[in-house]
């Protein structure tokens, strides 16, 4: 996998999710609503994931606990990029 996040807190490494053969990401001009699912966008391949991303899209990634959507901490290909 080419994007990951790191925690912040541990250091580890967390990979998007796949929900139904697709990435899950969110559209930032959603506000306080982007986490709703009816505002999730659906992406199937890295490569969309990657452009949305860099667009300013936020990505839902696997945790210890439950999936989040988060904004910082992501790299792709080893480079953070936001």
């Amino acid at each position: 996998m080419r994007v990951y996040r790191l925690d912040p807190k541990t250091g580890s490494k967390q990979y998007p999710i796949i929900q139904d053969g697709c990435f899950v990401l969110a559209n930032p001009e959603h506000g306080g609503e982007k986490h709703h699912a009816k505002n999730k966008v659906l992406v199937r391949t890295e490569q969309e994931m990657i452009d949305l991303i860099r667009l300013g899209y936020l990505v839902r990634v696997g945790t210890d606990a439950a999936p989040s959507l988060v904004s910082r901490n992501i790299f792709i290909d080893g480079e953070q990029v936001t």
